[in-house]
């Protein structure tokens, strides 16, 4: 973690929230200037209004999640990196050497924890609350089937040009904004406060996975939260995380143009299993394996 500064975790706290919903408001604006002057179509208000994701235009979706995350989560950190009075390339762990071996190895954890992972989100799907809590358990799938609605229309590709849209708005931005935002900012200001970096690790891919508001990925989302923090702690560069941020929603968001390529439902990349108990256990067994080699890995540099 960083050292501390002149300010208390809690104000660093509020500075950082405040930043993000200032940078999202902001550039929203901008994207949606933009967007309306350049778009051939115009916004389509009534749609916009009555909140009809079915009709509502792609290109407002998009020009909308592009500039309120760009905003919000990289914008935002780096005036609240600014504004405490640290340099952002030193506070978000821009300037720390870059080894190519814990590459490779993001690389490979990503890789091989995709079973392991899939596994992980079968578990949660099936996810089901006690009678006395249905309403909850009705919310919650109303919320989850509404964000699926989003993603699915935002991950309707045609062409080459729908599919380099997509890898800036759902793998670039996030894989650096949310990163800045969580790993780098807030991460950092738990570690701070708690003076431990395991709950703030914890602390902050539980509160990461939840802003997401999709229940039914909590689980694995929380978990690839905490796997980021562990990269970013241990490894000492937040590119390691921002790579494996990318390398999960990119390989997402190839995966839905294929299929799409291929004439089948993006439904079918949701509920299909790709893997067996077998793939399920060798994924696990390998990842574990992985992780121990990158922590010796990032040890050695340490007595070096």
């Amino acid at each position: 973690m960083q050292k501390s500064n002149a300010y208390h975790p809690f104000f660093q706290l509020i500075f950082l929230i405040m930043m993000a919903i200032i940078g999202a408001l902001v550039f929203t604006v901008i994207g949606l200037l933009l967007y309306f002057f350049l778009s051939t179509n115009g916004i389509d208000l009534k749609s916009l209004a009555g909140g009809d994701m079915n009709n509502m235009d792609i290109g407002f979706i998009r020009a909308l999640q592009i500039s309120s995350s760009f905003g919000m989560f990289i914008a935002g950190p780096i005036a609240f990196a600014y504004l405490i009075e640290t340099k952002p390339s030193h506070y978000f762990y821009f300037d720390n050497p870059l080894r190519g071996v814990l590459l490779l190895l993001v690389f490979a954890i990503m890789l091989f924890s995709i079973p392991l992972f899939e596994w992980i989100t079968l578990i949660n799907q099936k996810m089901s609350l006690p009678d006395a809590l249905k309403n909850i358990e009705i919310w919650m799938k109303q919320s989850e089937d509404q964000a699926d609605l989003i993603t699915k229309k935002m991950l309707i590709m045609k062409d080459y040009g729908d599919l380099a849209i997509n890898i800036l708005m759902i793998a670039i931005i996030p894989a650096i904004g949310e990163e800045l935002f969580f790993r780098g900012g807030m991460q950092n200001v738990f570690g701070q406060w708690f003076k431990n970096h395991h709950v703030a690790i914890w602390v902050t891919a539980i509160i990461f996975s939840s802003i997401h508001m999709q229940f039914y990925g909590f689980l694995p989302r929380m978990l690839l939260g905490a796997l980021f923090g562990y990269v970013l702690v241990y490894g000492k560069s937040i590119w390691l995380a921002i790579l494996g941020h990318f390398l999960n929603n990119g390989s997402a968001v190839i995966m839905a143009y294929i299929y799409q390529k291929q004439g089948k439902s993006l439904d079918s990349l949701d509920n299909t299993a790709s893997f067996n108990s077998i793939n399920y256990l060798i994924s696990a067994i390998i990842t574990l394996v992985l992780l121990i080699i990158f922590f010796k890995q990032t040890k050695e540099k340490t007595k070096k």
